[in-house]
C-alpha cells in the first residue's frame, strides 16, 4: 500500500508541475484555460472560478489542462477571440508549449537541493552503466559493487545483498574485477574471507563472510558474483553547495542522455531492439523501482525517493522535449517551422499527426508495460 501511495504521489507531482507551467503561462501570454484538472476524467467534482473549471477527476494520476483552441482544427477554431491557442503568435504559442518542460527542470532542482542538503552534499551510489564524464562536482567510483548473482552463488545465503561493494579478500584490498579474478586464481574449494561494505550506508559499514569460491565451466574460479561500477558525487566545496542543485541536475541530465545514445548505438550496432527496450521501463517498471527502493533504502529511504523524484522529472523533461508527435516537442516542432516559414501547417494536418503519434505512444506504454511484468513474473 505505501509503494502504491508513493508511486501514485510521484507521477500526480510531476504530471501536475508540468501541467502547471502550461496553465500559468497560457494565462500570461492571455489564453483562455478552459479547465485545469486534478487527476484524469472521468470528473468527480468541479468549481468555475472566473473563465476556468477547476476539477478534481476520478482517476488519481497527475492532471492536465484544456486550453481554448489547442486541438481545434482550423474549421472548428474561432480566429475572433482573442483568447484562442491558435490565434497567439508563434512565440507566445511556443513560450506556452515549452513551459512545462521548464517546470519539470526547474522542479529537479528544487529537490536535488533538499536531496543533497538532507545528504551531507553527497549523492547515493548510481549504478554506472557506461563510461561517462560528469562534468562537475567530485567524482568517487567503486568497482566492485555486486550487480547480481548466480544461481550457484554462496553469497546471498551469508547475507549479501545487491548494491554491496566488495572491498576486501583474505586481508587484500580489492578496487576492481581484474583484483578479484587474480587473488581467487588459488582458491577454489576452499573458504574464503570476504569484506562488504553497504555502499547504501552513510557510514564506512563494512561486514565479513566466509564463503567457497567454486570453478565455473570455464574453469575460472568464481564467486558466482556479478561486479560492476558505481560513481558517487560530492559537492561539498563552498561553490558547488551553492549551485549543487543545477550542477548535479545538468550531470544528471547529460548522463540520462549518454546512457540513452549508448542503448540506441548498440540496438543499431547488434540490429536488435532489445538494449533500448530493456533500458526503458514503463508505469510497471517504475512501481517496481519504488518498492525496491523502500526496501532498500532502510530508514533512509526518503533520500532514495527524492533522488527518484527529480531523475524522474529530469526524464519527464528530456523525453516531452523530443520532437515526436503529440509530445511538446512534437509541437514546438510546428511552430518552429511557421517562424522559419512564416506560414502554418494546416491546422487539420497537424491534429492528425499528433492524434496517430498519441496513438503510437500508447501503443509503446502497452508494450514496455508488458515487458515489465514479464520480466516480473516469469524470469
Amino acid at each position: 500500500m505505501l509503494t502504491l501511495l508513493i508511486f501514485i504521489t510521484i507521477l500526480s507531482i510531476l504530471i501536475l508541475v508540468h501541467e502547471f507551467g502550461h496553465f500559468i503561462v497560457a494565462k500570461k501570454q492571455g489564453v483562455r484555460v478552459e479547465e485545469f484538472g486534478l487527476g484524469l476524467p472521468p470528473r468527480v467534482i468541479g468549481k468555475r472560478v472566473g473563465e476556468t473549471i477547476y476539477s478534481f477527476n476520478l482517476l488519481p494520476f497527475g492532471g492536465f489542462v484544456k486550453l481554448t483552441g489547442e486541438d481545434a482544427s482550423g474549421e472548428e477554431a474561432n480566429v475572433d477571440d482573442p483568447k484562442n491557442f491558435i490565434t497567439k503568435t508563434p512565440f507566445q504559442r511556443f513560450t506556452i508549449l515549452v513551459a512545462g518542460v521548464l517546470m519539470n527542470l526547474f522542479l529537479a532542482v528544487i529537490v536535488y537541493y533538499a536531496f543533497l542538503f538532507l545528504n551531507d552534499f553527497k549523492t547515493l551510489n548510481l549504478p554506472l552503466l557506461f563510461d561517462h564524464k560528469f562534468a562537475f562536482g567530485d567524482v568517487e567510483i567503486t568497482r566492485t559493487v555486486v550487480t547480481n548473482f548466480a544461481d550457484k552463488s554462496p553469497l546471498p545465503n551469508q547475507g549479501v545483498t545487491l548494491g554491496e561493494a566488495l572491498v576486501e579478500i583474505d586481508g587484500a584490498p580489492i578496487y576492481n574485477i581484474e583484483d578479484v579474478r587474480r587473488i581467487l586464481a588459488d582458491k577454489a574449494d576452499k573458504e574464503t574471507r570476504l569484506v562488504f561494505v553497504d555502499m547504501k550506508a552513510n557510514t564506512y559499514s563494512p561486514h565479513t563472510v566466509a564463503a567457497v569460491p567454486y570453478k565455473d565451466e570455464n574453469g575460472n574460479v568464481v564467486l558466482g558474483v556479478y561486479l560492476g561500477d558505481s560513481v558517487s558525487i560530492s559537492y561539498q566545496k563552498p561553490e558547488q553547495m551553492l549551485f549543487s542543485g543545477f550542477l548535479h541536475s545538468y550531470n544528471m541530465f547529460t548522463y540520462t542522455m549518454d546512457v540513452l545514445g549508448e542503448l540506441i548505438s548498440t540496438s543499431f550496432e547488434s540490429r536488435s531492439i532489445q538494449p533500448v527496450s530493456e533500458g526503458v521501463s514503463g508505469p510497471v517498471g517504475i512501481y517496481t523501482v519504488i518498492g525496491g527502493i523502500i526496501d532498500y533504502g532502510g530508514p533512509k529511504a526518503y533520500l532514495g525517493i527524492l533522488d527518484f523524484l527529480a531523475l524522474m522529472s529530469l526524464s519527464l523533461a528530456f523525453l516531452n522535449i523530443l520532437p515526436f508527435p503529440a509530445l511538446d516537442g512534437g509541437r514546438v516542432m510546428f511552430v518552429v517551422y511557421e517562424m522559419a516559414r512564416g506560414k502554418k501547417v494546416k491546422p487539420s494536418v497537424e491534429i492528425a499527426v499528433h492524434k496517430w503519434g498519441m496513438v503510437i505512444l500508447l501503443m509503446l506504454i502497452v508494450l514496455v508495460t508488458i515487458k515489465d511484468i514479464t520480466r516480473i513474473f516469469f524470469l
